[in-house]
């Protein structure tokens, strides 16, 4: 390393250079960074959705969902097939491996499908996956002021999306909802029974009357002419005209179907009901292009929203932004990282008094976050909350090896050597340190990538983030530092003889005493052990919180309401507008949107209830979040009955605050009770809410039993009166007027077709539907749910506290002691199975970390006794940091976790450098004389390089700036850092000689002039 360093020395300008150029390149990477909230990140399931109008859960259940589960069961890396049946609608979720390939998996449902046979009435399944960058990037909600939503769509679809189009990282703009202008034929059966006319009839003759066909070709002369055969109509009164067959009853005449049915031309929904405070309303959503900047695209969709010239009654309102989030975040971070930089250098200043020396060293920071920067762009990586909180992280741990390098020439110059002799000394005498401890840091974060699961996903970009910084801020100590040194720093006068600061002398004696005795030694050994146990005792208790992933609160509130089963559409968008009006008043309420029979959710499509209605709401201050939920559940509760709607902070990171339990059977019966049971006794705990199982209250359901002997002496068979009864009950649709029109649909007058006089339904000349089946009231479950074939019941629940495992722990214990139906299973889930396998992940990772760590210290030092006694830092800093989690009342969550994996890295980088010098003293003197000299030399260097990361850190790890989400990820991260750093210094400096001294051997080895570059004077006669 020597000769590196001697080369950089004779080489300044170009290394002064290959700086410039490398920040410089840093410089331009940040405009070409992609921004976005969190990486894009493909989640391991598949969701399959298939409709059959009219179809009833049971139906649904035998017909689709069982046939798409068996084909889908055995794929390859498929861990679960989840099917939910529910009235009109099937949902298929496969569920993958965690690391499985989401276009194979994609490829291999695809294939599976294609085998499947469905009912004729179901439509062709929708095929999906979800990832965060499919979810829509900013929404926008308009309104109609006017109450025309009809004329608000229009202007959506042929104005506002064209202007959005193609804007800077745009993939798609899609307008959800709206109105539309529909035809809706709607046939009275007493004129068609008055004509002797039937449904199916008047259905042909529709079906027919509209052609577009290819007839073929003609000749004309020595030319083929294409024939086109058309009869299209065009207008509500070209379908009024529309013969529909001869008058059976009395003189024959031809019936036009304005004879037999009201045609009527209004406007219909496009895709449920939503209104936003109140209006009717459509929604706007801009997805982003995975490779797209969220920030270049929520500008340029801004400008070109102010562009926009829209009719006075409508109302266009920014529902969602990601793009505010990450500037939220990026405006934090650089707060944090800037104050905890300056914070950083004005320590280093307190200890050099130079600011020569102190701005040196200080260059170290802007490189190495620049060329970070540099690498995170080359690898493909986005400037997200991950990636940023990385960087701010690092910002406490970058400057170590330069001030490291640093000290060391500095006390060199003040040796009177020249400044290109100390720069080249100083650097080439710690290299080995230096080199050794970084990539002991860095090797802690390789695990994250060999774990996998959902640690490897989300905190890989952040570990890459850091690596290359920590390497950056390695190469700019052993090249660019010394180069600094030789060109600004000066020969320093020696220090006075005898003279030592207040360090040196509450440290030298307390290093004398610990290491003056065994009883001594064996007096520090077992208090660190005894602290050491404590930690452990405190984490396993519940004084200390833990979760999975804890993204803070934001100004977005998302709920639900379930009415009865059986409510309409309309009945349900109704009886909402009651809660709308309460949540309006809500002085802390900036936006309330309410969504009704939608299948569009975001970043993907789904079957909807009628009965559910969605709730969106924007506060105005996310401080007040709690306060508003709080209220405005109650208010839920008085309105609608407890259990009927829930409202929550809306979460958009991995991971809940729910806990979930499953119950599978293959009896209904038992099932039902089973759930009624886990609901109940979950309901005992004070600290859970919203405890609901997906078994829903049965719904009453009409059975129509046909007997085939009546039906046969009318002519009639079961399937054609089952199609005739399916004809009236559910619309039809026709297509659309003229092939590009209105859409049409037909339906019987729903007023003939209610519950007490769907027996008079007629079916064919003098046959009613009495006549030929028994209709009975019977109750049919409102949806039916299925795991791998077999029956489920989930009861679920909002956990309320920090300490979710906890809680999760003791809701389990309470699931456990129902006493279950025979034929029942329970398991248990949600947050309480996350958190373990992610902790799970963790621990493995921080184990491969200590191993990787060892082997490195082993090369380095070729030696197994001195990495083993380095590695005793390791556990001393889990005292500090699950105390700092004491005192701060933060929760032990993945980021937490990641702090242990990154402070193991920090603190072992102080016992390198105090055990690389003790060993190189060790060659001429004995071992308690070396452990003496090794404490007093590097005290100021290891208190230098902890005081500096603790104040970098100080800023993130009180939360100075939390409007972003970023800062809350690296907040608890950083305070387990700072907290462990600070007890593993104190240790380090302490505990690790003395376990030096209890393992390695004495003795004098070679002579004093075999180690130039030490200072070897007793520590009792040194001055720092």
């Amino acid at each position: 390393m020597r000769r590196i360093v001697a080369w950089c020395l004779g080489n300044r300008p170009v290394v002064i250079l290959f700086a410039i150029v490398l920040m410089g390149a840093g410089i331009f990477s940040i405009f070409r960074l992609n921004q976005e909230l969190l990486p894009s990140i493909d989640f391991p399931s598949v969701f399959i959705v298939t409709g059959d109008p009219g179809a009833n859960p049971a139906v649904i259940d035998r017909d689709v969902s069982i046939p798409i589960s068996n084909a889908l069961n055995g794929l390859p890396h498929a861990q679960h097939v989840f099917a939910t049946s529910s009235q009109s609608f099937s949902q298929v979720q496969v569920q993958f491996n965690v690391d499985s390939n989401t276009k194979d998996d994609l490829d291999a449902v695809n294939q599976r499908l294609s085998q499947v046979q469905l009912p004729a009435g179901a439509g062709k399944p929708l095929v999906q996956t979800f990832s965060f960058s499919a979810a829509p990037s900013i929404i926008y909600s308009l309104g109609a002021a006017d109450g025309n939503l009809s004329r608000a769509t229009l202007e959506a679809q042929t104005v506002i999306a064209p202007a959005l189009q193609g804007a800077q990282g745009a993939a798609q703009v899609k307008v959800v909802g709206g109105e539309q202008s529909a035809i809706t034929i709607t046939l009275d059966p007493t004129r068609l029974a008055a004509r002797g006319l039937a449904t199916f009839q008047v259905v042909q003759a529709l079906q027919s009357v509209q052609v577009d066909l290819p007839a073929g070709e003609s000749l004309n002369g020595d030319r083929v002419v294409p024939v086109q055969v058309l009869s299209a109509l065009h207008s509500a009164a070209d379908l009024r005209a529309v013969p529909v067959g001869t008058s059976q009853l009395g003189p024959p005449s031809i019936a036009t179907l304005g004879d037999v049915a009201t045609v009527q031309e209004a406007p219909a929904p496009v895709n449920g009901i939503s209104r936003t405070d109140g209006l009717p309303s459509l929604s706007i959503q801009v997805i982003r292009d995975p490779n797209g900047n969220a920030i270049s695209l929520s500008n340029d969709i801004y400008s070109r929203v102010a562009a926009l010239h829209l009719d006075p009654s409508d109302r266009l309102t920014l529902i969602e932004d990601s793009a505010t989030g990450i500037r939220a975040s990026l405006n934090d971070l650089l707060l944090e990282g800037l104050l905890g930089a300056l914070f950083a250098i004005f320590a280093i200043f307190l200890f050099l008094r130079s600011l020569r020396a102190t701005l040196v060293t200080a260059v170290s920071l802007p490189t190495s976050v620049l060329v970070a920067l540099l690498g995170t762009a080359i690898g493909g990586f986005s400037l997200n909350i991950l990636t940023l909180a990385g960087l701010t992280i690092a910002v406490g741990r970058i400057i170590d090896d330069a001030i490291v390098v640093l000290e060391n020439s500095y006390r060199h110059l003040q040796k009177g050597e020249p400044p290109r002799l100390a720069a080249l000394n100083g650097a080439s005498e710690v290299s080995k340190a230096v080199i050794s401890s970084t990539l002991t840091t860095v090797a802690v974060f390789l695990p994250i990538a060999l774990v996998g699961g959902i640690i490897s996903k989300f905190f890989v970009p952040f570990s890459i983030t850091v690596t290359i910084s920590l390497l950056a801020s390695l190469l700019v100590a052993l090249t660019l530092i010394p180069v600094l040194v030789s060109f600004f720093l000066e020969r320093r006068a020696a220090p006075v003889e005898g003279r030592r600061d207040w360090s040196h002398r509450v440290y030298q004696p307390v290093l004398g005493w610990a290491l003056s005795s065994r009883l001594s030694k064996a007096a520090v050994v077992l208090a660190a052990g005894l602290l050491f146990a404590l930690a452990v005792g405190v984490v396993a208790s519940p004084l200390v919180a833990k979760n999975f992933f804890d993204f803070g609160s934001t100004t977005q509130l998302a709920g639900q309401v379930t009415l009865p089963p059986g409510t309409t559409t309309q009945e349900t968008s109704q009886q909402l507008k009651r809660f709308e009006t309460v949540a309006a008043a809500d002085p802390s309420v900036k936006l309330v949107q309410v969504t009704v029979a939608s299948s569009d959710y975001g970043g993907y499509s789904a079957g909807f209830e009628t009965n559910q209605a969605r709730l969106l709401l924007l506060v105005k201050d996310k401080r007040q979040a709690t306060a508003v939920v709080s209220r405005l559940q109650q208010k839920l509760n008085e309105l609608y009955g407890v259990g009927s709607g829930q409202l929550q902070i809306a979460s958009f990171g991995p991971g809940s605050n729910r806990f979930e339990a499953r119950a599978s059977g293959q009896n209904d019966q038992a099932l039902r009770q089973a759930s009624d049971l886990i609901v109940a006794k979950l309901q005992q705990d004070s600290e859970l809410s919203d405890v609901q199982s997906d078994l829903a209250t049965a719904k009453p359901q009409l059975s129509v039993d046909v007997d085939p002997k009546k039906a046969s002496a009318h002519g009639l068979s079961p399937r054609v009166v089952a199609q005739v009864v399916a004809q009236a009950l559910s619309p039809m649709s026709l297509g659309n007027l003229g092939g590009g029109g209105p859409p049409v649909s037909l339906r019987l007058d729903p007023a003939s077709v209610t519950v007490d006089r769907l027996g008079e339904l007629p079916l064919a000349p003098g046959a009613a539907l009495k006549d030929v089946a028994t209709i009975t009231n019977q109750t049919a479950p409102n949806s039916i749910n299925r795991r791998d074939g077999t029956r489920l019941v989930a009861v679920s629940a909002v956990i309320n506290g920090t300490d979710t495992s906890g809680i999760s722990q003791r809701a389990t214990a309470l699931v456990q002691s129902v006493p279950l139906p025979a034929g029942v299973k329970l398991d248990t889930g949600g947050t309480s199975e996350e958190i373990n396998q992610s902790f799970q992940s963790m621990f493995l990772a921080i184990g491969i970390a200590v191993a990787i760590v060892f082997i490195i210290l082993v090369i380095f030092f070729r030696s197994v006794i001195t990495p083993f006694v380095i590695l005793v830092s390791m556990p001393l800093a889990l005292i500090g940091g699950i105390a700092a989690l004491l005192v701060t009342r933060s929760a032990l969550g993945l980021p937490a976790l990641l702090g242990v994996l990154m402070v193991f890295g920090i603190v072992v980088s102080n016992a390198i450098l105090l055990i690389d010098f003790a060993e190189r003293a060790r060659e001429t003197q004995p071992t308690h004389a070396a452990l003496l000299l090794a404490g007093a030399t590097r005290l100021r260097p290891i208190l230098m390089t902890a005081v500096a990361t603790v104040v970098a850190l100080l800023p993130v790890a009180v939360g100075l700036s939390t409007s972003g989400g970023g800062g809350l990820i690296s907040q608890s991260l950083a305070v387990v850092v700072v907290g462990g750093l600070i007890t593993s210094t104190v240790f380090t400096l302490v505990v690790v000689p003395v376990v030096y001294s209890l393992i390695a051997r004495r003795g004098r080895v070679g002579a004093i002039a075999a180690m130039p570059d030490f200072d070897v004077e007793a520590p009792r006669d040194r001055a720092v």
